[in-house]
């Protein structure tokens, strides 16, 4: 039996079409973002804010346009700060709940794996493209200074919480928001992403004042040279209601409708390494559990613990940087990781060619960190089989912190190459409870 809750109910099967698909591969496809994909999804929050301030003005007219109704607030004594004081508390009330601002991020988290989305435009005042998704906010002209195709941006038509001067929201703002757009930096762009670009916009419904004056002035400025769009919406009166026939309608849900285009990337092979930040994440919190426990060993004793810590380093590294990373997309690139896997290669070979030993201990770490990543969501055993520890004269697996101890006393008392290059480096090391580190680099 299919699933009718809130969110499964609005997930309905729909037939990509194939310009998405086309331009997804060729990196020319654009979101253009409104509410329902944020905090104004009615999945997040019972009330949304336009309500909320019809109820603080005691007004029942549900006729008024968002903007007719922020202009009424902002025409009261100080009616501009308190506004903005309420969209900031609205914000940073999600914020305060975690299981909130999952609901409000829901399309974020699935957008940040698609790394050939690169351009983003939205009427949201919210900071979720950049924090889900790291793009670069371009909210003023002075912004276009960090405008990069190569890199992801989103263009923030109506402004950001983190400038609030920025805000559009009322009739004044929409007025002025049309002029800019007429004479600016930010129309211009507009046009021309329309013009050579598929768009998509997600988020919007009928009588969603922000679609309408963004199709008004597309309409106007490109008139019969207006491109074909499309359009993902749950709101069956859009495509019935709308004056504007030159688009493709797609009744489902803007999240699921990210997951399909992802599915279809992975089959086709434009993505890989999706869904592997939590086991990632799960592995990370092993190794550093036993890179704690490994560490208290005593390198005046055992000098040659030093290289399973480098090597350990290195695991956490690669582990680290790619949970850093992981919402730029970039590490779901085809061959991403294998070019990265064979210029660390040669790093390490010329490590053991100069007998730098601890450095190749490090760099073993982070190739194997690397190859974990690439393998284990196709090879669930790779994570039995990782090697967490690492001795470069062992003579066993090192499976268990026990087999560790034992092999690690067993060539601290042969004493060869590797004991003496790591006992040159812990002799110029004083204290006895120092924990020697290698840094990423």
């Amino acid at each position: 039996m299919d699933c009718e809750c809130a969110i499964c109910k609005e997930q309905k099967p729909f037939v990509m079409p194939k310009e998405i698909f086309d331009a997804s591969q060729n990196g020319e496809l654009v979101l253009f973002c409104g509410a329902g994909i944020s905090t104004e999804n009615k999945n997040v929050l019972p009330f949304s804010f336009y309500k909320a301030i019809q109820e603080e003005l005691k007004i029942t007219d549900n006729t008024l346009s968002f903007s007719k109704l922020m202009q009424m607030y902002c025409d009261l004594p100080n009616g501009r700060r308190k506004l903005l004081k309420k969209i900031k508390e609205r914000f940073e009330y999600i914020h305060s709940f975690p299981e909130l601002e999952r609901a409000a991020t829901k399309f974020h988290r699935e957008l940040a794996e698609l790394y050939f989305i690169k351009t983003i435009i939205t009427t949201n005042w919210d900071t979720y493209f950049e924090r889900c998704c790291a793009a670069t906010p371009i909210t003023t002209p002075e912004d276009y200074v960090f405008w990069d195709e190569n890199e992801r941006c989103v263009l923030k038509i109506h402004g950001s919480i983190n400038n609030l001067g920025s805000i559009i929201a009322t009739e004044d703002d929409y007025v002025k928001c049309t002029q800019s757009l007429e004479r600016g930096i930010i129309g211009a762009t507009l046009k021309t992403i329309l013009a050579r670009c598929t768009v998509v916009f997600i988020g919007f419904s009928f009588g969603d004042e922000d679609f309408l004056q963004i199709m008004s002035y597309l309409q106007a400025e490109l008139k019969e040279i207006m491109p074909h769009i499309y359009i993902v919406t749950i709101d069956e009166q859009l495509n019935s209601k709308l004056d504007y026939k030159n688009a493709t309608y797609i009744l489902t849900d803007g999240t699921y409708f990210l997951h399909q285009l992802k599915l279809e990337m992975l089959e086709r092979g434009v993505l890989e390494n999706c869904d592997t930040l939590p086991i990632i994440k799960d592995v990370n919190s092993i190794i550093n559990s036993l890179h704690n426990k490994i560490s208290h060993i005593n390198i005046h004793v055992y000098p040659c613990v030093i290289y399973c810590l480098a090597y350990q380093d290195g695991i956490i590294h690669a582990f680290e940087r790619f949970i850093q990373l992981y919402n730029t997309g970039n590490y779901n690139m085809p061959g991403i990781l294998s070019s990265s896997v064979r210029a660390y290669d040669d790093i390490q070979q010329k490590c053991i060619d100069s007998k730098n030993y601890w450095d190749a201990a490090y760099y073993e770490g982070y190739l194997n960190g690397l190859i974990l990543i690439a393998s284990c969501k196709k090879h669930g055993d790779s994570i039995k089989e990782f090697p967490y520890m690492y001795l470069p004269n062992a003579k066993c697996i090192l499976d268990s912190y026990d087999t560790f101890f034992k092999e690690l006393e067993r060539v601290t008392k042969k004493e060869d190459k590797y004991h003496k290059y790591a006992k040159s480096i812990v002799d110029k090391i004083k204290e006895s409870d120092i924990v020697v580190h290698h840094p990423p680099y």
